[in-house]
């Protein structure tokens, strides 16, 4: 079994480095637009300074928005305005 806390560390990390690459572009451009990585989560899955770490770092600001249970979860998407980059299902 694949411990969630795991996968969504290797998620986040994945979602991070897309935001590196784009505000790389953004910053060769020199037409930087504010970024937002919009991320959909489990309540209690990451470390309290994580997204302020990874705002700091990479000047990315982060909408994280969490659920509690997948119906929560699936309302959300099949609403399909969300407007999420990346979501954490289980």
């Amino acid at each position: 079994m694949v411990d969630k806390k795991i996968v969504l560390a290797s998620l986040l990390g994945i979602a991070m480095n897309v935001g590196f690459v784009g505000l790389s572009q953004a910053k060769a451009e020199s037409k930087i637009e504010e970024k937002v990585l919009n991320v959909y989560n489990w309540v209690d899955y990451i470390a309290p300074d994580t997204i302020a770490n990874f705002e700091k770092e990479t000047g990315i600001k982060v909408r994280y928005d969490t659920y509690e249970d997948n119906e929560t979860l699936d309302e959300k998407l099949r609403s399909k305005k969300s407007g999420y980059d990346v979501v954490m299902p289980s």
